[in-house]
């Protein structure tokens, strides 16, 4: 199955527990296409000097329940339709679980294992830049993903910090316990003092 294929299939079961559920067209509709999509160009200087530049996105689908929620992936062959269902699919399983937070998921098409550390860190650094206008504590939260890890994410908390001038451990999860992150790997729900839940 294609990452296009895979949203359409994500589509086709919202269509189907709509009858189910008696959902009007209008809301069926609402839930068959993501509220909002960032597409960004993201120009790095490479290790020799040469300057590459690597398509990055950032989905929120629905955040009815509350902050959207979803992972970063760097994968060299990631697709936007393959992030747009991943964002789907993340909303529904907020959902189900019952969780105060919405369905989210970003990428860059990139390949991790080819690049140096430094290349890793400038990359994630300029992604959340590029997004960090869109994203918050309180309107949509990272967390790694495949190709990405603990160290990716404390760049990205980082540099977060620095462009709202504060730091900000609620913009990410998944980071170092050394800043902020936790060693049962649950996560505070926002508004949600006692609650928490696995991070995937």
């Amino acid at each position: 199955m294609t990452e296009a294929n895979l949203f359409e299939t994500v589509k086709r079961h919202v269509c189907a527990c709509a009858i189910d559920l008696k959902l009007s067209s209008d809301i069926e509709a609402l839930l068959k296409m993501p509220m909002q999509e960032l597409h960004v160009s993201i120009p790095i200087r490479m290790d020799d000097g040469t300057l590459r530049v690597f398509p990055g996105y950032r989905i929120q689908y629905n955040d009815a329940r509350g902050p959207t929620k979803g992972g970063i992936r760097y994968h060299p062959d990631m697709t936007v339709e393959e992030v747009r269902a991943l964002a789907a699919l993340m909303t529904w399983k907020c959902a189900l679980y019952r969780l105060p937070l919405g369905g989210a998921k970003g990428g860059v098409i990139c390949n991790p294992k080819e690049l140096s550390a430094g290349e890793l860190e400038r990359l994630s650094r300029s992604f959340i830049q590029k997004i960090a206008p869109f994203i918050g504590p309180d309107s949509d939260i990272s967390a790694p993903d495949v190709g990405t890890n603990s160290r990716t994410m404390s760049w990205m908390m980082d540099e977060y910090s620095k462009i709202v001038g504060k730091t900000s451990f609620g913009i990410i999860t998944g980071k170092p316990i050394s800043i902020g992150g936790r060693k049962d790997g649950k996560m505070q729900l926002p508004g949600e003092a006692g609650m928490s839940f696995v991070r995937q």
